[in-house]
């Protein structure tokens, strides 16, 4: 079993409120611009992984231009690790040479990193000595690999950049299904893929998240995990797998050991019944697991030998996703689940998921983007077309504590989206990021930021000038990846303890205040501020312009949201009133 002790260490950011001390964000400790690195923008990732090990930093993304020593072979671009050190000064880097791109990373323990990614046909895992290797994706045929993204590797770099390790995990058919000839597409260039999505350190060991098509095995065939497959027209005539989401362990060589969770939908006949996994996350805190889950239809969880089910009932013209939690402990082989409930959602158009959960104190903190409601808590309604959600759920009862939206108009939502790129959770705030984007080319039209006060749920809009493809912290530093678009470079730009953006962000705005919560009669505001009060259905019930404190006697009790606005910044938070 591979060792390993995680360095993200979550400890306050700095004294005090953490939104008062992170929406500055004004410690600036060096930054990077890798500018014209990308000559095709549409070469850019959707995001740059980062992982902090200590206050050294490592980052990733792709290139197809040549800089730095490094030469792309592939004019679809090529990825690069780089370690930079505490002042942001250039300590080694290596390129992945084929078609790769890097999904998650994180650090060792002993200043090195494990890095995650998606392959396709034969990649060179770049080293800085003289240890490179080569990984095979999908054989298609004898010597033949598939030219798609279809597998993922595990790396393992120390901390002068020598590649200790590396592992593959190559998802196959169905082989009850294989020998049928009838997968669909014929050329096996889409029908099967297993990708990796985050990286955890549970109790020491190695585990990963992520999404598969088809089938997987750990190293001594003991264990499988098999999605399920649509039979196309219900005749047997073509199958196409279906999404399912898995833990996978790993060993010393980076091999998979151990399959301890299996989210799946059930045996399916046509292409109407849909019955899959949505959207999966985890997170870990020493040997016990949690993970989050989004499904239609029927969802078959298995963890060691408990199975589960989750069930999300489809009616005509809709289409409804069930929020589930589990918790695993990895050393008792024992489990516990929770399905939230059933949300309704655009039957045409899901833009439902789950982004990233971390154990925060005695809450799990699950971020994302959601359509309607928060499945977690329903309580927390969209504004319009699409929001991104921080919500708070006691690890132990598995019970909702809050939930809060970013509540932003992005227009009509048949045209516009509020798209998530990432999230980056801490002991005290969560951050989310994205863009407005056209629905049509994902062009992007405005870049969106917020932070989340984790102590009572509290959100501020940070809106930054550039577009954020990627964060990451831990107790000493917090960089961002950012850039204008078009796309044709990154700067990653780390900060210190008194964290921030403002570099790339509009002002340094605190934000405001809003106590007592809960209210009875009179709330009040920490400075002047345009307040507008919005029931849980979205209704206006109370607009005032620049008081600092505001009467709701008249208000009848229950949840209201509450947005303020001071100085160009704005503000939305939860208020009970009792």
């Amino acid at each position: 079993m591979k060792k390993i002790v995680t360095c993200i260490a979550f400890a306050a950011l700095a004294a005090g409120s953490a939104l008062n001390a992170s929406v500055s964000l004004t410690d600036e400790v060096g930054s990077v611009s890798l500018d014209g690195i990308l000559s095709d923008s549409d070469n850019a990732p959707s995001q740059n992984v980062m992982a902090y090990s200590g206050t050294d930093l490592y980052v990733s993304g792709l290139f197809d231009t040549a800089f730095g020593g490094l030469t792309p072979t592939l004019d679809a671009g090529e990825a690069y690790i780089i370690k930079y050190d505490q002042g942001m000064q250039e300590q080694w880097k290596v390129q992945l040479e084929g078609a790769a791109n890097v999904t998650a990373m994180l650090a060792d323990g002993n200043g090195g990193v494990y890095v995650a990614g998606v392959y396709a046909d034969e990649v060179v895992m770049g080293s800085t000595d003289s240890n490179s290797q080569i990984i095979a994706g999908f054989e298609v045929e004898d010597g033949v690999y598939s030219t798609y993204k279809a597998a993922s590797f595990v790396a393992h770099y120390d901390t002068n950049g020598s590649l200790l390790a590396v592992g593959t995990v190559v998802p196959t058919h169905d082989p009850a299904l294989d020998e049928t000839g009838m997968y669909f597409p014929e050329d096996n260039s889409g029908d099967t893929y297993f990708a990796i999505t985050k990286l955890l350190d549970a109790d020491g060991s190695l585990y990963a998240v992520g999404t598969l098509k088809g089938q997987i095995a750990n190293a001594d065939g003991s264990e499988t995990a098999t999605s399920g497959s649509y039979d196309l027209e219900g005749w047997g005539i073509m199958f196409m797998p279906t999404m399912a989401g898995v833990v996978v362990g790993f060993d010393n060589s980076l091999a998979v050991e151990s399959i301890p969770v299996v989210a799946t939908g059930g045996d399916f006949t046509v292409l109407t019944t849909s019955e899959e996994l949505v959207s999966i996350s985890a997170a870990t805190s020493g040997a016990q697991l949690y993970v989050g889950l989004l499904s239609t239809g029927t969802l078959n969880v298995k963890a060691f030998d408990a199975t589960y089910s989750a069930e999300s009932v489809q009616s005509v013209g809709s289409y409804n996703l069930a929020y589930s939690l589990m918790s695993v402990d990895l050393s008792q082989k024992s489990s516990n689940f929770k399905q939230f409930g059933s949300v309704e959602t655009n039957a045409e158009y899901v833009t439902t998921e789950i982004d990233n959960m971390e154990l925060v104190g005695e809450n799990l903190i699950v971020a994302g983007r959601f359509q309607t409601a928060v499945g977690f808590d329903q309580t927390t309604t969209v504004a319009q077309g699409d929001d991104m959600y921080v919500a708070a759920i006691n690890a132990s009862t598995l019970e909702a504590a809050w939930s809060v939206a970013t509540g932003y108009d992005e227009g009509d939502s048949n045209t516009f989206e509020e798209a998530i790129t990432g999230s980056l959770i801490l002991s005290d705030v969560a951050y989310l990021y994205g863009s407005k984007e056209q629905k049509s080319d994902r062009a992007k039209q405005e870049s969106l930021h917020y932070a989340v006060d984790l102590g009572n749920g509290t959100l501020s809009s940070l809106n930054p000038s550039d577009y954020i493809f990627g964060m990451a912290g831990n107790s000493a530093r917090v960089a961002v990846a950012h850039t204008s678009v078009p796309v044709s470079g990154i700067t990653f730009t780390a900060y210190g303890e008194s964290t921030g953006i403002d570099g790339i962000a509009a002002g340094g705005v605190q934000q405001v205040a809003i106590y007592p919560n809960p209210v009875a009669s009179q709330l009040n505001f920490s400075q002047p501020c345009d307040v507008q009060v919005y029931s849980l259905d979205g209704k206006l019930v109370l607009d005032a312009d620049n008081v600092t404190s505001l009467d709701v006697t008249g208000l009848t009790n229950g949840a209201y949201i509450v947005k303020t606005i001071t100085e160009g910044e704005t503000s939305f938070s939860k208020v009970l009133k009792n």
